[in-house]
C-alpha cells in the first residue's frame, strides 16, 4: 500500500521540481519578451524554464532546430526563441529551440 501512493508522489514530485516542461510542454502563440533559461547545469540533460516562453518554429528554422534537438536526443523542435539564455543567465548569441519528448 505504501508503495504504490510512495511512486506517483515521487513522480509528481520530480516533475515539478525537475524544471522541465513536463506538464504543460506546448509553446506559446510567439517567443516571449521573457528569454527562457536552461534549468540545468553544463554536462546534464537540458531542460528549460518555460515552454511557454517559446513560440511556434518559423518554417525557416525547422530543419535547424530538429538537428539541433536531435543531436541532444529529444525528438524534433517543437518551440523556438530568438535570444535565450544559458544555466548561467547569459544570452547563447543563437537561437534556441523546445525539443519534444518522445
Amino acid at each position: 500500500m505504501i508503495k504504490t501512493t510512495l511512486i506517483p508522489l515521487f513522480v509528481i514530485f520530480t516533475m515539478l521540481t525537475s524544471g522541465c516542461a513536463y506538464i504543460d510542454s506546448r509553446p506559446g502563440d510567439k517567443p516571449s519578451a521573457t528569454s527562457p533559461t536552461l534549468v540545468s547545469p553544463p554536462g546534464q540533460k537540458q531542460f528549460w524554464n518555460s515552454a511557454k516562453l517559446f513560440g511556434p518554429v518559423p518554417a525557416i528554422y525547422q530543419d535547424e532546430g530538429n538537428k539541433e534537438c536531435a543531436a541532444q536526443k529529444n525528438g524534433k523542435a517543437t518551440g523556438y526563441h530568438p535570444n535565450p539564455k544559458d544555466y548561467y543567465g547569459n544570452y547563447f548569441g543563437k537561437r534556441g529551440y523546445l525539443c519534444a519528448f518522445y
